[in-house]
């Protein structure tokens, strides 16, 4: 699947030029092309055994384009694999033919993400000494692949993802409980693979492109630990609201009791090569170049962007109305490329995601700023629980929202962002993208 298709059936109101510098930013980040890439650059260092096996384990948001990527390199010498997507493409590559695919569930996982898991467990335990694998992962695989340890249940599971997610801790912190709860996170995917060769490559949906974060580390060392565990449960005070299988093993762990994750040093990670094939930096690159070809004097703003989605919203706003202020006395068009991945605490129960919750927040700051636009966007088409991938605010957003009587500062306290804006048809939709690396956000004057 090419990540620009959803352009072509894009609902909500965005310009011509947003469009195209995000289109160029998602076709940076194929996954399909940024795997045949990779595969190029490692081709030199992978050998291929006379008579051993080789197989494929694809899983995550871009499952199904990555494998596709792999299998046009690699067909002849690939006879099975098992793909592990979030939904099916509506026309699936005719090279997954051979390969078992299968959906599991997110952002929670569920009873399929565990049958997944166990699926991808049996299958690399028919390979042995002088085979290889190739373990292609992208963000979501946490949820989407599960193996939780056997006195560990699915509900247990799924009630400390969800808590997490609604407590507001970031993806670094989710990972450390989830890779301390999993046969598969945390390297222990990379254990399953025994004595076999193991190669991965990896689409990037972390700050920072940290390969022991992005979807739990399955196939990298980690340096995180069951007390780490502990801490961030104790940090968003859930001790009492963790079920208490789950604390248990952390209490275990931090006394021994329990087998850690895989450390650097390992012998598990012996004749195991990763490569990153993709990353939010490529895409805002590819995002910036685009502007600039459009006539734009464009720049990036860094650090990236972290932190709650309101206060980040707040203060990109106030950034964009400072320099619609000093664009007075030049006039030209201006655009900033920002990245990154912020985070919401859920207080009311309304529909959203960060980054339209983002766009709610910079509603107020941007009234009357002309010439104005914010536009975030989830480069996986999937902005928290809403079907948009972000939203677009103008100095005009607040006048339309009053004339229609709707209230900006009601909705963000009922984290109702994706209500607001498709109220007033300035929520993004385009389905999923194929594609997953963070967030992007797009800052004109015009």
């Amino acid at each position: 699947m090419n990540v620009t298709s959803s352009w072509s059936k894009i609902e909500g109101e965005i310009q011509p030029d947003s469009v195209t510098i995000l289109a160029a930013a998602l076709h940076s980040v194929d996954p399909k092309e940024a795997v045949m890439s990779g595969l190029r650059k490692l081709d030199r260092k992978i050998t291929f055994k006379p008579g051993r096996r080789v197989g494929l384990v694809s899983m995550g948001k871009a499952a199904v384009p990555m494998a596709s990527g792999l299998l046009e390199q690699y067909a002849d010498r690939i006879a099975s694999g098992l793909v592990v997507a979030k939904v099916l493409p509506e026309q699936q590559a005719t090279q997954l033919s051979k390969m078992k695919v299968l959906i599991g569930n997110h952002p929670v996982p569920g009873v399929r993400s565990v049958f997944a898991g166990e699926e991808i467990i049996r299958y690399l335990s028919g390979f042995g000494n002088g085979d290889m694998v190739f373990c292609l992962i992208s963000g979501g695989a946490s949820a989407l692949v599960a193996k939780p340890f056997p006195h560990i249940s699915l509900d247990d599971l799924r009630d400390t993802t969800g808590l997490l997610l609604d407590c507001g801790a970031s993806i670094d912190e989710i990972n450390v409980i989830r890779k301390h709860l999993d046969e598969i996170k945390g390297g222990r995917l990379a254990a399953a693979c025994g004595e076999s060769a193991c190669v991965s490559l990896i689409l990037s949906d972390v700050l920072g492109d940290r390969l022991d974060v992005i979807a739990s580390g399955p196939t990298v060392p980690d340096k995180s630990t069951y007390q780490d565990a502990l801490r961030i449960i104790e940090k968003y005070q859930l001790t009492n609201h963790v079920p208490i299988s789950i604390m248990e093993l952390f209490r275990k762990g931090v006394i021994g009791q329990a087998p850690e994750t895989p450390k650097p040093g390992d012998r598990v990670f012996d004749d195991k090569q990763t490569i990153l094939v993709g990353s939010l930096k490529i895409a805002m690159e590819a995002a910036l170049e685009k502007a600039r070809e459009l006539g734009y004097s464009a720049e990036m703003i860094y650090p990236l962007l972290t932190g709650e989605a309101r206060e980040v919203g707040e203060r990109l706003a106030a950034f964009l109305k400072s320099k619609a202020g000093e664009n007075k006395t030049d006039g030209c068009r201006r655009c900033w490329i920002a990245g990154g991945e912020s985070t919401v605490t859920i207080r009311g129960c309304g529909i959203g995601g960060r980054n339209q919750e983002l766009a709610l927040a910079a509603v107020r700051g941007l009234d009357g700023v002309k010439g104005a636009t914010l536009i975030t966007f989830a480069t996986d088409g999937e902005d928290g629980r809403s079907p948009a991938a972000g939203a677009v605010v103008t100095g005009d957003t607040l006048r339309r929202a009053v004339e229609r009587g709707l209230d900006p500062d009601q909705y963000l306290l009922n984290n109702d962002s994706h209500t607001f804006f498709k109220a007033l048809n300035s929520a993004i939709i385009t389905g999923s993208t194929g594609t997953n690396v963070n967030d992007l956000v797009v800052l004109l004057l015009d």
